[in-house]
């Protein structure tokens, strides 16, 4: 802001990881042929509206684990991740709901004090000291504390502090994600089970924030500055970031060394 960058609030999405046995996916996208060694871990990608909010599961890791993502003191961040043979008991994915300027401000960095401030909220619910918050979804629907698990034991590392997520997420996000599970059980049979377990948060699904760019793929006012990917608001994973840098390359290479240019 103080260098005349040209900021603005865009929109993102925030919720929570889910897990579930892999073998449920694995059943209930591949039916008899779950478990045939030509088979690796099924995956899944699910999507529904409540009113006009999209709510949807995103960056889903088959065979994987929660992992910690925190990249400031006193915030719990919760992403997932796979190893290469993708053979780990649970699958997991974000289960998130839009948000906009209209939840958090029309300032440019309003977006990012609203992720912080859940962060926050999660890491005090984890008892301060990096556990994440947790539930059971046969709980969450029911607005009770979860007093253990069962069918599902969390992978989040350190560990997990068993919850009430109504308490930790914003009213909106708690209500779009309890509209969308028995949808999702609708699509994905058992997706809804009881004992499938949710940790919060998750809130860096893609950039609060957008750096404003001309045609050139220039900064607006700034030469030389070429924002790309997904911290600059251009990008939501790793596939379409790379598309964008592919695009800021091009746009490089048309100012310093054009077509024309080359003998």
């Amino acid at each position: 802001l103080g260098k005349g960058l040209d900021l603005r609030p865009k929109p993102f999405a925030a919720g929570v990881r889910i897990e579930h046995p892999q073998s449920l996916i694995d059943i209930s996208q591949y039916g008899k042929l779950a478990g045939h060694t030509r088979l690796g871990a099924a995956e899944y990608h699910l999507a529904a509206k409540d009113q006009s909010r999209g709510v949807y599961t995103f960056c889903m890791c088959p065979g994987g684990r929660v992992v910690a993502s925190s990249s400031e003191e006193g915030g719990v961040v919760t992403n997932g991740m796979s190893f290469r043979a993708r053979s780990e008991a649970n699958a997991n994915a974000a289960i998130v709901v839009q948000v906009g300027p209209e939840d958090f401000g029309t300032s440019p960095l309003a977006g990012v004090a609203f992720q912080q401030k859940m962060e926050q909220i999660a890491f005090a619910a984890g008892g301060h000291n990096y556990c994440a918050p947790a539930q059971r979804v046969g709980d969450f629907f029911h607005h009770q504390a979860s007093r253990a698990f069962s069918e599902v034991q969390p992978s989040y590392r350190p560990g997990v502090v068993p919850c009430d997520l109504h308490e930790i997420l914003p009213d909106f996000i708690a209500h779009g994600i309890s509209e969308a599970l028995p949808r999702f059980g609708q699509m994905l049979r058992g997706y809804d089970m009881g004992d499938a377990v949710m940790t919060g948060v998750e809130t860096r699904t893609s950039s609060p924030v957008r750096i404003q760019r001309d045609e050139t793929g220039m900064a607006s006012g700034i030469s030389g500055l070429y924002p790309a990917g997904e911290g600059a608001g251009y990008a939501g994973g790793i596939v379409s970031a790379a598309v964008d840098g592919l695009r800021a390359a091009h746009c490089l290479i048309e100012r310093f060394a054009p077509p024309s240019a080359v003998i």
